[in-house]
């Protein structure tokens, strides 16, 4: 769930319930009612009785992670799937050696178990040689008041490999500032080498039937020119004397 979907209900007092999990393995991780607000709005809980989740290296499927780094995130239990059906490379291939069904996510654990995703491995912006998650950028951006909807994705450079487009959805009878955006990203402490360097709006952001946007149908989009990203400056970094 969207940090700015959980907050808006418990500011009208509605204690949501935020979760993980996928089609190969079920619904595995929670939230729980009486967890800390700043978990029920950062995490998707702990793992339910039956199943573990651990975090395992990018580039090395066996290396398991300690709490607080960022890798990928896999699983195992009662309720994970035997296999693809009638696919044996693919279900071979979503495996560590050591029976952990590894989900493309991305996500770090604390020392108490509680899940947070940074995004997927295959949506990693890589500029000049340094990881960015969408998913960070498209959260904060979702915080600016006139912005509905939002997904950060690369655009090809030269020099540096790729860059970072944000696209946003306005909120109806809204316009979306690209200075007052980008201050918002810098005020809600984004990085300088996360910001965004390219911006462009659309009436509506496509979606897959999950409700989650179709970031390939952006690119393509991109691709063919029928979106056509600007480019943005950052704000300038201030110092205390």
């Amino acid at each position: 769930m969207p940090s700015v979907v959980a907050q808006g209900l418990l500011d009208v007092g509605v204690i949501p319930q935020s979760g993980y999990g996928m089609t190969e393995a079920g619904s595995h991780h929670y939230t729980r009612p009486d967890d800390a607000t700043e978990l029920v709005v950062g995490t998707s809980g702990r793992a339910c009785a039956g199943y573990e989740v651990a975090i395992f290296s990018r580039e090395d499927p066996e290396k398991q992670l300690p709490a607080g780094e960022v890798g990928q995130i896999g699983g195992r239990g009662a309720s994970l799937m035997l296999g693809y059906f009638d696919d044996q490379a693919s279900t071979e291939g979503s495996f560590n050696a050591s029976g952990w069904f590894l989900t493309g996510d991305l996500g770090w654990m604390d020392e108490e178990g509680y899940l947070r995703i940074t995004g997927r491995k295959k949506d990693v912006i890589i500029r000049g040689g340094h990881n960015i998650f969408p998913a960070k950028i498209e959260n904060l951006a979702m915080q600016h008041p006139d912005v509905a909807k939002a997904a950060a994705v690369p655009v090809p450079d030269e020099r540096l490999g790729e860059r970072v487009c944000l696209v946003v959805q306005p909120k109806p009878d809204r316009d979306v500032s690209s200075g007052d955006l980008l201050v918002h990203l810098a005020d809600a402490g984004l990085s300088k080498y996360d910001m965004p360097e390219y911006l462009a709006t659309v009436d509506d952001l496509p979606l897959m039937p999950s409700g989650k946007v179709l970031k390939r149908r952006l690119l393509e989009w991109i691709e063919e020119g029928r979106l056509s990203p600007r480019p943005v400056r950052s704000p300038p970094t201030t110092t205390s004397a």
